[in-house]
């Protein structure tokens, strides 16, 4: 079986480009059968599908992939794929620095299969029609967080009003403040949002450059370990935190059994992962550069799903409408045509 790791350093940003719309035309009402995506590939015809020699797969070096780096380190994937009769097949592991890097690969054709955030997965998704989402890397709904001071006077979202909020603008941190803002009653001009780097953030709030943050694990563990945040509300009750697996949909159609052999051996490494926080985090925690304690808490957040459900499907579509609203999305996405739920059903 062979295997290759590849560590990509890209920082070019996406470009989103506009997706085409649905043309309407006349046609005679009849009565028509809806195909299902297993009825789909069958029509394709045995003989041309699974016949790929590659599966070419990207992630990002944080602990919410860790379960991907298991499964790479442990070579259970290859393993599944040669008792599979998939021996052939060359399993390629690449690490970016960001979504916005993945889906610029994805254009390009070189990934078949990627996990990521929320957001860049559907912009990306939707700017080129050609991916699907697949499955729920993780999730958490205390994965994001707004943090203050430990002195701050502030002990209320309301109390936002007025100050500088510190986030990395355009990623999932704006999709959960928007969100947060909605329920609070608080509209986004009450605030002034700065658009700060992530590895910026606690040196910014540490200094009272801004008055809070609007950021993810680990950076919430770390701020908390440093004694340079505290937590003043998470995502709880407000939003998921998805991280997605998605594919390119071409790939997925023409080898479903390969991408089904994928996503029940990344189910095997999160499940290991789950039952041995302690282990892993402390095996990993010099690959993100981050103490045990930091990697546990952020582990312990964290909830590796793999499967779709429905709530997970209607907090993507409020995903999708925020970034039309905001412009990030040309058109209106429904978020039903860019998620195939067949690969994941046969896990439930």
């Amino acid at each position: 079986m062979k295997r290759k790791l590849i560590i990509a350093v890209l920082t070019a940003a996406m470009i989103l480009t506009v997706f085409s719309g649905c043309v309407e035309q006349e046609t005679p009402v009849k009565e028509q059968k809806t195909e299902t995506k297993e009825e789909t590939r069958k029509d394709v015809g045995s003989d041309i599908l699974n016949k790929t020699d590659h599966l070419n797969i990207a992630l990002q070096p944080i602990p919410g992939y860790l379960p991907m780096t298991v499964l790479q380190d442990k070579g259970w994937l290859e393993e599944a794929l040669a008792e599979a009769g998939f021996e052939n097949v060359e399993v390629t592991f690449t690490e970016f620095e960001s979504g916005p890097s993945e889906n610029q690969a994805f254009n390009y054709g070189s990934i078949d299969v990627a996990v990521m955030g929320n957001v860049p997965t559907i912009t990306g998704a939707a700017a080129n029609g050609h991916r699907a989402i697949i499955g729920v890397a993780y999730n958490g709904e205390k994965t994001e967080a707004v943090l203050v001071s430990p002195n701050s006077d502030i002990s209320s979202v309301q109390e936002l009003k007025g100050k500088r909020i510190g986030l990395v603008m355009g990623s999932i941190a704006e999709d959960y403040l928007e969100r947060l803002s909605k329920k609070e009653g608080i509209r986004h001009e009450d605030a002034t949002l700065i658009d700060t780097e992530l590895s910026k953030q606690l040196d910014a709030l540490s200094s009272g450059k801004v008055d809070a943050i609007a950021t993810w694990q680990p950076n919430i563990a770390k701020a908390e370990a440093q004694g340079v945040g505290r937590v003043l509300v998470d995502a709880t009750g407000v939003y998921k935190c998805e991280n997605l697996m998605s594919a390119n949909k071409e790939y997925a159609d023409l080898n479903p059994d390969i991408v089904s052999i994928f996503l029940e051996q990344y189910k095997r490494a999160c499940e290991e992962v789950s039952k041995n926080l302690d282990k892993y985090a402390s095996e990993y925690a010099s690959k993100y550069g981050l103490s045990g304690d930091i990697v546990l808490s952020t582990l312990k957040d964290m909830n590796f799903q793999v499967v779709i459900n429905e709530d997970d499907i209607e907090d993507f579509q409020q995903t999708a409408d925020w970034l039309y609203v905001s412009g990030a999305l040309s058109e209106e996405l429904d978020i039903h045509d860019i998620v195939d739920t067949s690969f994941v059903d046969t896990l439930k």
